[in-house]
């Protein structure tokens, strides 16, 4: 079957009609979160620490919820759930592990790599075909659509780098960043992620959900 092309555009405005569909959760998430990672580092540092990875990890869940979540009601589920959290798991792994060697490999093959395999990540809660599987699924999927997806990773990817440098100049100059430049640094890493979340998602449905080809991308009110 022919892949199905979107546009910019298009994509973005089925992330806002997605972000309607679940508010509360998105906002407690994007609050809670920042705050946790906030603290921890304000009282912390930059030391290594269990707490500290502990949020890392429940933040990880978190992330996995609210894109299970964003399916169920998209109505991606309809033919029942058949993938879960281990494999889920297993593709978040293998596809940041190719990310970040992407990025390493002057930034591009990075947001390639991104574009292509992200709606393999909802692709694997609904098959039971196995990550690997998802990921060749995702890369036939998105192979008219790459300039848009890559454009939609560059942003996600530019919230973090902006995140990064908020955090890292206060600390070079003073030693440590204040507690406001900590918290505005977590808040744009968080809000990369609630991208990243609803880009994965929206492009499932757009390019690989098989009732995506019928259904009609509302524009926000």
């Amino acid at each position: 079957m022919e892949p199905r092309a979107v546009d910019f555009r298009t994509i973005w405005l089925e992330m806002l009609r997605l972000a309607r569909l679940l508010p509360v959760p998105l906002t407690l998430y994007i609050l809670c979160t920042t705050a946790a990672y906030a603290v921890e580092e304000w009282h912390y540092g930059d030391d290594f620490t269990m707490v500290g990875t502990l949020i890392m990890l429940v933040d990880g869940y978190l992330v996995y919820v609210l894109i299970f979540l964003l399916m169920a009601e998209a109505g991606l589920f309809a033919q029942g759930k058949r993938g879960g959290f281990l494999a889920y798991l297993v593709f978040t792994v293998l596809w940041g592990l190719a990310i970040i060697f992407g990025f390493l490999l002057l930034i591009v093959p990075g947001l390639v790599l991104m574009a292509r395999w992200m709606p393999g990540v909802c692709d694997v809660l609904v098959r039971n075909d196995g990550a690997v599987q998802a990921m060749k699924q995702s890369w036939e999927a998105t192979s008219r659509s790459t300039g848009a997806l890559m454009l939609h990773a560059a942003g996600v990817f530019l919230l973090g780098v902006a995140g990064g440098a908020v955090w890292a100049m206060p600390a070079s100059l003073w030693g440590s960043a204040p507690l406001a430049f900590t918290i505005l640094a977590n808040l744009l890493a968080v809000l990369a992620s609630v991208w990243l979340v609803l880009l994965s998602v929206a492009s499932y449905r757009l390019l690989m959900a098989p009732a995506a080809k019928d259904a009609a991308v509302q524009s926000p009110a």
